[in-house]
């Protein structure tokens, strides 16, 4: 897998923690908060490594 890969699984299992926690304990406002700033900043990482790449292309 590239890193790039490897960054959207890491996305992909901190936005289910992120559903859960809202679904479950949406008073874990600090938790919840924790998990989509953790998965915007993977997320934007994505998005600059793509751009990268499309770039050396």
């Amino acid at each position: 897998m590239s890193p790039a890969q490897l960054l959207g699984r890491a996305l992909t299992d901190i936005r289910k923690v992120q559903n859960f926690l809202e679904l479950n304990y949406p008073d874990q406002g600090d938790a919840i908060q924790m998990q989509r700033e953790a998965g915007d900043l993977i997320w934007n990482l994505i998005q600059s490594m793509q751009q990268q790449q499309q770039g050396q292309q």
